[in-house]
């Protein structure tokens, strides 16, 4: 399952308020892409009977089965992204064995540029 940071729960809690979404879970969904990269995005969306739920600093995480593989150790934080700028970030873990040795760190879009509010990823 994901892991959500306190700093980027607190970004989560604003937006949900902003967007006046506060009663929903923020969904998480994550597919390989046609050209074999991982793609990860989130939005407010309501719980469904295939989800797994956690509540991580007073957030409703939700994932369907599809993207909980893709998920699975992958770190969501808020903080600065490049100089002067901030946003929410999706870590991956280290690769097992020779590995590249990055972190495989990539920023990702949603709450906190307004992407919940429309529904956001795996919303129907």
């Amino acid at each position: 399952m994901i892991t959500v940071t306190k700093e980027a729960a607190e970004q989560i809690r604003q937006a949900a308020t902003q967007n006046e979404s506060e009663n929903l879970g923020l969904r998480i969904a994550a597919k390989v892409n046609d050209e074999g990269m991982l793609e990860i995005g989130m939005g407010f969306d309501q719980e469904r009977a295939n989800d797994s739920v956690s509540d991580q600093w007073g957030v409703t995480v939700l994932v369907n089965a599809q993207s909980a593989p893709y998920l699975n150790e992958v770190t969501l934080d808020f903080g600065e992204v490049s100089p002067g700028q901030t946003g929410f970030m999706f870590s991956m873990p280290e690769p097992q064995g020779g590995g590249c040795g990055s972190s495989g760190a990539s920023s990702g879009g949603g709450c906190g540029s307004g992407g919940c509010g429309s529904g956001g990823c795996g919303s129907h």
